[in-house]
């Protein structure tokens, strides 16, 4: 009986623990590996949406774990001692950042860009939705006007925010005559294998848009000359494309592409996109440090097409401190 007994439990245990270990690692890699890859934010995709941009947290999380303090491993967060404090400073989240943000803009209205904010959690890390919530992260995102500043637990770890993007009146009729005809579309596609990636279809306007809605952030250049040739060169855009990527220590780069209707057009867009580095790289190394360094060109077997290839560097110290190194 001993032995019948034993060699029965030997049978479970050869079935039970290789069961219980594809069990754990499945699940390991649908929380774990599954968001970190990809994007996860498809059902929430409106109608007529136009602009994605996606950022993946995990792709930079081994770099801003080296820059923060070895101590915010170990403490959740630095509590608020004296008035001279601005504000106790929580710091989990830092080594296990979410796996995705994504800004959806639709164009459902010709008076405002509808705005969907998404953010796939980290489960090993506290509540993202806290943490946004008890801060002024809703307010610092003007213009955008939220239907409720706070954050929607939608899924497991996903969690939504939506509002709208007004559009000036003078930009939606500039709009409605550079564009009067519209064309049906679909979502510029996204691939989610970059740390930024932000994707636009431009087939009825949305960049000029977006430039009408976000003036303040073209205004930091103080290039009207520059916000012009912007204008006149939407129309003949049908797409734009731009990727980051953390290639070394201190060193972001970036490709950006953007699809014209013939040559002239794409050759015209080569030139803008080399004056707005220009003027950015300007801004960013008075304001910050920051350099911003690159080129723009037009490819013989891409002739309607104009490429940027750049660098972004100069921002791991502010980078540091903002960890509290």
């Amino acid at each position: 009986m001993r032995i019948v007994l034993d060699k029965t439990r030997l049978q479970v245990l050869m079935v039970a623990v290789p069961l219980a270990i594809i069990i754990a690692s499945g699940a390991y890699y649908y929380f774990y590996i599954r968001p970190k890859q990809g994007i996860s934010h498809q059902s929430f995709l409106a109608q007529d949406t136009a602009v994605r941009v996606v950022i993946k947290p995990p792709r930079v999380q081994s770099y801003v774990t080296s820059l923060a303090p070895v101590a915010t491993r170990f403490v959740k967060g630095v509590p608020k001692f004296t008035s001279l404090q601005q504000f106790s400073f929580r710091t989990e989240w830092i080594h296990k950042m979410p796996f995705e943000f994504t800004l959806l803009l639709d164009q459902r209205s010709p008076d405002f860009l509808g705005v969907l904010l998404y953010v796939q959690e980290n489960p090993a890390s506290e509540s993202f939705a806290g943490l946004v919530d008890d801060s002024d992260f809703f307010r610092a995102l003007r213009p955008i006007r939220w239907e409720h500043a706070r954050m929607m637990r939608r899924d497991t770890g996903q969690l939504t925010a939506s509002g709208t993007l007004p559009i000036p009146v003078g930009t939606r009729d500039a709009v409605s005559s550079s564009f009067p005809n519209y064309v049906p579309f679909d979502a510029p596609p996204v691939t989610g294998r970059h740390f930024v990636e932000i994707a636009v279809n431009n087939q009825n306007g949305a960049l000029m848009e977006l430039q009408g809605a976000l003036a303040g952030l073209v205004d930091v250049l103080n290039a009207p000359d520059l916000e012009e040739e912007m204008k006149r060169l939407w129309v003949a855009v049908k797409s734009v494309r731009l990727t980051a990527d953390l290639i070394a220590d201190d060193r972001l780069s970036l490709n950006m592409e953007i699809a014209c209707g013939n040559t002239q057009d794409a050759d015209a867009a080569a030139e803008l996109m080399w004056k707005t580095t220009d003027a950015t790289d300007a801004y960013l190394n008075n304001r910050f440090g920051f350099r911003l360094e690159g080129s723009s060109s037009t490819y013989p077997s891409e002739e309607a097409t104009a490429f940027g290839n750049f660098a972004l560097t100069g921002f791991e110290k502010r980078l540091r401190n903002a960890l509290g190194s």
